[in-house]
């Protein structure tokens, strides 16, 4: 579903809310110097209370980075798939994730991940689908970085694995008898 866009973009999508950390990624995009003199982007996209996405607006503002984050509200449906299949990487910061279930709709997308280690999502490293980091600023930025520098052919093999993890994973026809037992032991 990847198509050509008219800019390179870092992706987070979900809540906007204080759990998900995205103070801590629009700190990290604005520290790091590779990003604010190229022509890449962060999109937020997704919803919140109007308080706090003014707050974090307010912040984006007073880094100087209005022209290279930008919110673009709620995505659904088929314009949501897009918006994960465009982006170089989707970035989940949070402090705390139950499971994160934009990681796997991001990787059936072939967008590879950089998830929190406030999220159960390790196996981005174990697999090679992207990166488990800590979400301190530093720690975010560090990894863009990692990012940027990384050659096409590396990139190409996180794109490549997303979708085959998630079908062998998660598919339900491709783990059905996990699934039925899983559903036998409830009853």
């Amino acid at each position: 579903m990847r198509t050509e866009n008219d800019d390179k973009y870092f992706l987070f999508l979900g809540r906007i809310h204080w759990k998900k950390g995205i103070e801590n990624l629009i700190k990290a995009f604005s520290q790091t110097p590779e990003l604010r003199d190229s022509d890449s982007v962060l999109k937020i996209a997704g919803k919140g209370s109007p308080a706090y996405v003014a707050e974090l607006q307010k912040l984006v503002a007073e880094l100087g980075m209005s022209d290279r984050i930008r919110f673009v509200g709620q995505v659904e449906g088929e314009a949501k798939q897009k918006l994960l299949a465009n982006a170089f990487w989707t970035i989940m910061p949070s402090h705390t994730e139950n499971f994160g279930l934009v990681v796997l709709e991001s990787l059936a997308q072939n967008t590879p991940v950089v998830a929190s280690k406030g999220s159960p999502w390790g196996s981005l490293e174990t697999e090679k689908l992207g990166f488990w980091v800590d979400n301190s600023p530093e720690e975010l930025s560090g990894t863009l970085v990692r990012i940027i520098r990384m050659d096409e052919a590396e990139y190409e093999g996180y794109r490549k694995r997303g979708r085959r993890f998630v079908r062998q994973n998660f598919d339900m026809s491709q783990n059905i008898h996990t699934w039925s037992e899983t559903y036998r032991k409830l009853s």
